[in-house]
């Protein structure tokens, strides 16, 4: 049987009690927290802009696996501009007079 302590009054067994409840709550929010993260990938909740994996896609179709997209201020104004990276090899993803996306060639001069 845990002993009282002369000094505070409270018991040891008190103190453990107090530690193991801190531990388990904090072991319940964790696997609620890995629950609600995978719940929330399989049912796309939580974000809005993932690029999805795949292992095959149509002939004459970008692969998403291999596409990765970069904010980086190239020209050093304070504004990022994307970068679009196919296979490693990067681009610019721009905009057209008519709001319509493009690629450009990106190279560093």
């Amino acid at each position: 049987m845990p002993e009282i302590s002369k000094e505070d009054g409270t018991s040891e067994w008190y103190k453990f009690h107090f530690l193991s409840g801190v531990m388990v709550g904090m072991g319940i929010e964790l696997i609620v927290g890995i629950i609600g993260s995978f719940i929330g990938d399989k049912l796309h909740i939580g974000y809005v802009n993932k690029i999805p994996q795949a292992k095959q896609v149509q002939q004459g179709y970008v692969n998403p696996s291999k596409l990765e997209i970069k904010l980086k201020d190239l020209d050093r104004n304070g504004i990022d501009e994307v970068i679009m990276k196919y296979g490693g090899k990067p681009y610019l993803l721009k905009l057209d007079e008519q709001g319509k996306p493009q690629v450009q060639d990106y190279k560093v001069k």
